[in-house]
């Protein structure tokens, strides 16, 4: 049985030091970027840029600042314009006023994570825990390894492919 909090830290430990290098969103799944921007080739051939890390978010989540919340996942719900409009003011508060660099990490048994950022923000993700749903994953775009994916609150048996 993995012990799921251990799995995660363990992964997302390589954000520590690295910035929130972009932000934005697919529909209402928030998509994070982390560490220097730089260019890859997908696996259809597609020449992409993105950070060195990627952290795709689809169930619950807020962005705190001095313990207030200033975003929730609520905020890419509805309309395009909205999303568009929610997701740059992530961008600007994360990456351009900044940008917003990774301090801590810490996970717990449902899947769920913190990333403690500088400037007394804070990503707080909270796993949806319903079976066979994705929650979030978390991988290195443009590199063949396996993504560390939470579904239903628990670390996904194809994150160890």
């Amino acid at each position: 049985m993995i012990d799921a909090k251990t799995e995660i830290a363990r992964r997302l430990s390589a954000l520590v030091g690295l910035d929130v290098s972009w932000v934005s969103h697919a529909a209402d799944m928030l998509t994070v970027q982390f560490g220097p921007q730089r260019q890859y080739t997908t696996p259809r051939g597609t020449v992409r840029e993105g950070g060195a890390w990627a952290l795709h978010v689809q169930c619950s989540w807020r962005l705190e600042r001095a313990g207030a919340i200033v975003a929730t996942q609520d905020d890419l719900r509805g309309p395009d314009e909205k999303a568009h409009g929610a997701a740059g003011r992530l961008r600007e508060m994360l990456v351009e006023h900044g940008p917003a660099i990774v301090e801590s990490v810490s996970a717990n048994e449902t899947g769920g994570v913190v990333l403690a950022l500088s400037s007394d923000l804070r990503l707080v993700v909270i796993p949806d825990g319903i079976e066979g749903d994705e929650d979030w994953r978390f991988f290195a775009p443009g590199v063949d390894a396996a993504h560390l994916v939470i579904e239903g609150g628990t670390v996904a048996p194809e994150s160890f492919d």
